[in-house]
């Protein structure tokens, strides 16, 4: 701060650095949280047309559709000569008269509501994309030694280190902003699992990636960003008061909330 009168970014607001410079008022509140990538898990599983029905509903149909071929074959196979045919076969009759109550005249009032409405809940958990975060919690990342991305020069590294506890190895130092997407790409042999980061600048990369990313689990709280000044800088007071007058503006700060941090 000898060479210069100010210093005016995303300046994060530290105990350390109050050694050195004064902090104005924070013009900002601010954080550490982490964005990871976003999984169409559903839509790719195998088993999603059973999806629309839940795992009790399925049982009690099934249950329901033995249990009222029992009470037919109970009923007819002592008169009923076909009923007294080789177990394969009874077995096979006892089945094909619970089916019939699902394809033939009686089945004019159930069977309609029952395929529509199973129809409509499966075409509407295809066509609506369902994305689910790869991972949740950065103690899944740690336990498995997965690379977090965090951004070059700030504090994030030693926060990660000190007070998450992350292995120095397996932290990755990201230049800009923009080097988020590449290191979170697929395709990239030295992809990260997550990047930590203060939460208005994940806000700004989601702005323009929401489709692809997202922000997950807790956020550390900071004391914010701040413009620094030298030492006892009459400019220190000045620029708090102008802070506190922006900052106190309701209309202009959702007007900013709204143009560079607002994400899908």
């Amino acid at each position: 701060m000898q060479k210069y009168d100010a210093v005016v970014g995303d300046t994060t607001i530290i105990a350390d650095c109050s050694l050195y410079v004064d902090f104005t008022l924070p013009y900002s509140e601010s954080g550490v949280s982490m964005i990871v990538l976003t999984e169409d898990s559903e839509r790719n599983s195998l088993w999603i047309f059973l999806k629309p029905l839940s795992l009790d509903l399925w049982l009690t149909t099934g249950v329901a559709f033995i249990f009222t071929g029992f009470v037919i074959w109970l009923l007819e196979h002592r008169e009923n000569t076909e009923f007294r045919s080789p177990a394969q076969q009874q077995l096979g009759m006892i089945f094909w008269f619970s089916f019939s109550t699902l394809v033939f005249a009686h089945s004019k009032f159930s069977c309609p509501w029952q395929a529509f409405l199973y129809t409509a809940r499966l075409a509407s958990m295809l066509t609506v994309q369902k994305l689910q975060p790869a991972f949740t919690d950065r103690k899944e990342i740690q336990r498995n030694g997965y690379k977090v991305g965090y951004q070059n020069s700030s504090f994030i590294k030693g926060f990660l280190v000190e007070h998450l506890h992350f292995a120095e190895a397996n932290l990755v130092p990201l230049v800009t902003i923009p080097d988020y997407h590449e290191a979170l790409s697929r395709g990239n042999k030295n992809r990260v699992a997550a990047i930590l980061d203060e939460v208005p600048c994940l806000k700004l990369f989601l702005k323009k990636n929401c489709s692809k990313y997202t922000m997950v689990g807790p956020t550390y709280k900071t004391d914010g960003f701040g413009f620094a000044f030298p030492s006892r800088s009459s400019l220190v007071s000045y620029m708090s008061r102008a802070i506190f007058n922006v900052t106190q503006d309701k209309n202009e700060m959702d007007k900013i909330q709204s143009t560079y941090f607002d994400y899908c």
